[in-house]
């Protein structure tokens, strides 16, 4: 059955990169030849052989007509590679061959003539270089014919028609438009694709004229408006428009979507993915341009339209010039003296200069403007002799520049209406040091363009990009100013309770948004928010035992790393990871330090593994301008890390920390001094959920161990958790058997406990497990102290934490309470969260 063709055509234009050689013609056919019919398709030049011929023509008009000659041996023998690779047919590689010879025979005539008149005009510099995209569209056409896709070569001369500008042709666009429907719309409506040189055009008198810079893409469009095409795809070296220059950052990201005014003003100031030429011919026609990447055909690349931006994202992307300088023309002679500002760009238009940015004040006191540096001594010259007379009187203070300078634009059609835009903007620089030397804004706010020293540049880019996440989805709006993004790595009894807090908390500052809960299984996220109701529905499927993975709208993953990347991808405002989990999380919390979030830990391990890692982490969040708080790490609830901090920044140096930091511990000992039996005390610990799942978790002294040493290294310790001398509770004979035969076996040590307490009761003592933290040792154990320590008063799960400071020598500071339980444990989280809140707001 043959192929149904829509009436509107798609027109197809390739690169230089991408037809370089014969391999790149290849894949062009491969990536055609999937295309629906009915397509146009428009071929550039090799690259490279544009310049190469000019450079050569150049050259032998000097009187060199060998420097042509060799360019043209050379370039010749690349096409002929080229078709030698390409095309697998005899009758297309001998045709090939045949205009390969012809095109550069032709040269060696040329040379000997430039060189004799000793003049390359620009009629003849056209004349020369069109035959780059003459025969890499005669090869684009025979590689198709390979494929057997029905071809016609089809010269640009026969439907471009311009004014014959040469080396910068316009084109006529109503003669273009009838010759384009007069030649091709015959060779689609019998199934052929045409393929049409770029760059090429005609002139009033039948010589060849090119388009000047974007030839090609303006080429495409040209042929689009004519035949009314559905859509024109540039195949790019690059994916598409980025939200910023790769180079200077790197986690730049491709915009699906730009509006055709939002893409001019990123090609104009810097992006060279689309010149703004190629965009006139399709002003007020419904025909998207579409940029995609040719080594990644799959890819969607960059749709460029006149579709609305969708709401909430004003900001699109960031482009940058270098290498500009400032020229300011300023005096009170100039103070509401009309026509100031038309001699200023008058006296430049005349130069053929082009300005990259103006600012003036209301008073016309200054008029100051950006220029390339290549024509700043022209422009000040010719300012200086426009405004010579004015100068001399004293009127005008005269034409100053300052050179090194880059401008750079922020770009967004929904920009305008959207308040916040500048003042985040300016904010961003400030924090960064960047200094603005000028700005220059419309009322549509579609572009914000600012000038800034040119080794700024880049920092001052990187810093916008992040502030609006450019490179996140969801990223380019405005943050909130009321709100900060939290997400729960770990939704056990703690992450359960801290939800159940949070709608209660009251907060003058940012309030706390719960977007996302993570567990072993996958994670539920919602940018926007999950709502209470729906974090209540989560807490009882959790509690259940159901993952979140399995939960409505659940996604499942390999792990909470995953999770976590999947979630970075989007763009929160100033998010918080919350690490509830009691498992080895660092590689995890870099990523999340890498992606710009504050951490919030109640878990230990982090902080009592390898100190490397642990110094690494911190680092890294120095490096990035973000927070590490950890209070629940020692303390559950209570201020210990506060303490220790407010203690060092009021100038007192805290010599040791000794505690009873163990809650579960603390609660087994107090029953077991009371008289009840070890087992009664450790199965009335489980059933109050005080313990671990496998309460050895608790009795090896472990977790106490890295609680005294999280505070060791507050202190100074160098040492690794390895270095801290531990004394279990676990007797050796239970260490082998399993959590449920040991639980089954309690009974066993009831009489060595009864005997232990029984001896320091007759002593005066209690049993205590107590850990000690200096800079030069860390140790845990369990301890008889004396009815006078105030570890003696401990009772339940309270802990306890003596500071022995400068000031607090002979009577030491002393912080007491509950450091077991869920909810202090939930309420210390919040609190620290709440802080770095508070702090985040107050930087806005």
């Amino acid at each position: 059955m043959p192929e149904r063709r829509s009436a509107r055509p798609h027109v197809h234009k390739f690169g230089g990169a991408s037809l370089a050689d014969g391999a790149g013609l290849a894949r062009a056919a491969a990536i055609l030849s999937r295309q629906p019919a009915p397509r146009v398709v428009v071929a550039s030049a090799m690259a490279g052989v544009t310049d190469a011929l000019l450079a050569g023509a150049r050259e032998a008009a000097a009187g060199n007509p060998d420097a042509l000659r060799r360019v043209a041996q050379t370039l010749r023998q690349r096409h002929l590679d080229a078709a030698a690779h390409a095309l697998r047919r005899a009758a297309e590689r001998r045709t090939a061959v045949a205009a390969i010879e012809q095109a550069f025979a032709e040269l060696d005539t040329l040379a000997h003539a430039l060189s004799i008149l000793r003049e390359l005009t620009p009629r003849s510099s056209d004349h020369i270089v069109a035959r780059g995209e003459r025969l890499s569209a005669r090869l684009v056409a025979a590689t198709l014919a390979c494929v057997s896709v029905p071809v016609e070569f089809v010269d640009a001369t026969e439907v471009v028609r311009t004014n014959g500008a040469f080396g910068n042709a316009v084109p006529d666009l109503a003669a273009t438009d009838r010759a384009v429907r007069a030649r091709l719309a015959p060779l689609l409506a019998r199934g052929v694709t045409p393929v049409v040189p770029g760059f090429l055009g005609r002139a009033p008198d039948g010589a060849t004229a090119t388009l000047g810079r974007g030839g090609s893409d303006l080429t495409a469009t040209i042929l689009a408006r004519a035949l009314r095409a559905v859509e024109v795809t540039l195949w790019k070296d690059v994916p598409g428009f980025l939200t910023a220059d790769p180079r200077i950052v790197p986690e730049a990201r491709v915009l699906p979507r730009l509006d055709r005014r939002e893409a001019a003003e990123l090609a104009y100031y810097g992006a060279k993915v689309l010149h703004p030429r190629a965009l006139i011919p399709l002003a007020g026609r419904a025909v998207p341009i579409r940029l995609r990447a040719f080594n990644d055909p799959e890819a969607p690349g960059t749709e460029v339209s006149q579709r609305r931006p969708l709401p909430g994202y004003p900001v699109q992307a960031i482009s940058s010039v270098t290498r500009q300088t400032m020229i300011t023309v300023a005096g009170n002679g100039m103070l509401g003296v009309p026509g100031v500002a038309a001699r200023t760009f008058g006296a430049l238009h005349q130069e053929g200069i082009s300005v990259s940015l103006i600012s003036q004040a209301s008073s016309e006191h200054s008029i100051c403007f950006t220029v390339p540096e290549e024509t700043a001594d022209r422009a000040r010259a010719a300012l200086e002799s426009a405004f010579g007379e004015e100068i001399r009187r004293g009127e005008i203070d005269g034409v100053e520049t300052l050179p090194g300078l880059a401008t750079i634009a922020v770009v967004g059609l929904g920009m305008s209406g959207t308040p916040g835009i500048s003042a985040q903007i300016f904010t961003a620089l400030a924090r960064g040091g960047v200094n603005v030397v000028a700005i220059a804004q419309g009322s549509s706010e579609l572009n914000v363009s600012f000038v800034v020293d040119a080794e700024q540049a880049a920092a001052a880019v990187r810093r916008i990009h992040g502030t609006f996440q450019l490179d996140r989805i969801g990223g380019g709006g405005v943050e909130a100013p009321a709100t900060t993004d939290v997400v729960l790595l770990g939704f056990g009894q703690i992450g359960r309770e801290l939800t159940r807090m949070l709608p209660r908390a009251r907060s003058r500052s940012a309030e706390l948004r719960i977007v996302a809960v993570i567990d072993r299984a996958g994670h539920v996220f919602d940018p926007k928010g999950l709502s209470p109701r729906r974090l209540t529905a989560l807490a009882a499927a959790k509690a259940a035992g159901r993952d979140l993975a399995r939960a409505p709208g659940g996604q499942a993953t390999p792990g909470a790393l995953h999770s976590l990347s999947d979630i970075a991808r989007h763009a929160l405002t100033r998010p918080i990871l919350v690490d509830l989990t009691a498992d080895d999380t660092t590689l995890t919390l870099r990523r999340a330090l890498e992606s710009g979030m504050h951490l919030v830990l109640a878990n230990k391990r982090p902080l009592a593994g390898p100190r490397a890692a642990m110094l690494a982490l911190q680092t890294l969040a120095d490096s990035r301008g973000l927070r590490i708080l950890h209070e629940t790490t020692v303390g559950a609830g209570l201020p210990v890390i506060d303490t220790y901090y407010k203690l060092v920044e009021s100038g007192d140096r805290v010599l040791s920390i000794e505690g009873c930091t163990s809650g579960t511990l603390g609660f087994v000992l107090s029953e077991i001094g009371r008289g009840r039996l070890f087992s009664e005390a450790l199965t009335r610990a489980m059933s109050h959920g005080y313990t671990e799942p496998d309460p050895r978790d608790d009795l090896s002294g472990l977790d106490v161990a890295r609680k005294a040493l999280i505070l060791g290294r507050l202190l100074g310790f160098p040492g690794e958790l390895s270095d801290v001398a531990i004394e279990s509770l676990v007797p050796p004979a239970a260490r082998r058997l399993t959590r449920e035969e040991f639980i089954g076996q309690l009974t066993r040590f009831d009489a060595d406990w009864q005997r232990r307490a029984a001896v320091a009761r007759a002593a005066g003592q209690v049993l205590r497990y107590v850990s000690r933290a200096t800079a030069r040792r860390v140790e845990v154990g369990i301890s008889a102290v004396p009815a006078s320590s105030p570890f003696a008063a401990l009772e339940g799960t309270d802990n306890q934490l003596i500071f022995v400071t400068r000031r607090y020598k002979n009577n030491p500071l002393i912080v007491t309470g509950p450091g077991a339980g869920p909810a202090v444990t939930a309420a210390g989280v919040l609190n620290d969260l709440q802080r770095l809140a508070s702090l985040e707001s107050r930087e806005i």
